[in-house]
């Protein structure tokens, strides 16, 4: 089970101080939220969070409300990875042994203000202590955990090394409810001096209040679709330059799109006339691709003949589907 308080005291190398107590209303601790920015911000500014732009956690930051996303099925998945956690503590502990405990509240970098957080949970392992980060999935995103841990969470974790600076962190994951994964990274000091020079960057954005430049995600572009979902005017004068410049540039890439488009089209074909009536093809003695049937697929016409033997079977006969699967994109 997780420990509410730590056997020995819980050290911070980097010097951070508890700034909130984990007890603290909600309403303090959003408040505090906006006075910096934690491991979560950080992998949305790096453009990792498929739901959170960087542009609004800059709004959130300067305190400018944002219309909500409305998606019930995010919510109850954020609400029942919260549930879930102290579940997946314990479950981390029978894997590795080792003990966790809570952390004491959101914590502050001495010398880097802007930087703060709040930190799953403390793993003390030989006498050291570090960190542990707590998701849960769906059985969807199993293979994006197999090797490590996606690059948003090494962000987060990286981010709270820095913060603490603990040499390592844990990472706990439950699968489809069913899996317990577990990684363990070391301390990356490349990748924290590389996040505190973009978190230096965009919080000066913050203090500055200018909004940074609007990036290519999708979660940016469903931003601006709720903030201005309900236009109140039908004209505006734009500078001439920067219209014509982003029309061309817009032209430019869908060429660019339908062009890699036909160019993968003919690859494909290529390679699946080469694989012919075989499955897989190795090239220098290794598998370089496979053109197999999709498996465990019942359509209504296999269906239909299995319940009438006796109808004829050729209207019924579909064209079979086979898959192209490139070796070295499934490693």
């Amino acid at each position: 089970m997780s420990h509410n308080s730590p056997s020995l005291p819980l050290t911070y190398p980097s010097g951070a101080a508890v700034v909130l107590a984990p007890d603290a209303s909600s309403n303090e601790w959003h408040a505090t939220r906006t006075t910096g920015l934690g491991g979560s911000d950080m992998a949305a500014i790096c453009g990792l969070n498929p739901y959170t732009s960087p542009l609004e956690i800059w709004f959130a930051k300067v305190g400018q409300p944002v219309p909500r996303r409305d998606n019930a099925v995010l919510d109850e998945a954020a609400l029942m990875g919260h549930a879930l956690e102290p579940v997946v503590a314990t479950r981390f502990i029978a894997l590795t042994g080792l003990p966790v405990y809570d952390t004491p509240g959101t914590l502050r970098h001495p010398t880097v203000p802007w930087l703060l957080g709040n930190i799953d949970r403390a793993v003390l392992e030989n006498g050291q202590w570090g960190g542990l980060e707590i998701k849960t999935r769906s059985s969807y995103a199993l293979n994006e955990w197999i090797d490590e841990p996606p690059v948003d969470v090494q962000v987060q974790t990286q981010t709270y090394m820095a913060l603490t600076g603990w040499q390592f962190y844990y990472t706990a994951t439950l699968i489809g409810g069913q899996r317990t994964i577990v990684h363990r990274l070391e301390r990356d000091e490349e990748l924290i001096g590389d996040l505190l020079a973009i978190g230096e960057e965009f919080w000066g954005w913050v203090e500055s209040r200018q909004q940074p430049p609007v990036d290519g995600s999708h979660a940016t572009g469903q931003l601006l679709d709720r903030l201005h979902a309900h236009p109140d005017r039908k004209d505006i004068v734009a500078d001439v330059v920067e219209v014509e410049w982003l029309l061309a540039q817009r032209a430019r890439a869908k060429e660019q799109i339908a062009a890699g488009e036909i160019a993968l089209l003919e690859a494909e074909n290529r390679l699946k006339a080469i694989a012919g009536d075989a499955t897989d093809v190795y090239a220098a003695g290794e598998l370089a691709y496979s053109w197999r049937p999709q498996r465990g697929q019942i359509s209504w016409k296999t269906a239909a003949l299995a319940a009438n033997p006796d109808l004829d079977p050729e209207p019924y006969r579909g064209q079979p589907n086979r898959v192209l699967r490139i070796h070295q994109e499934n490693q």
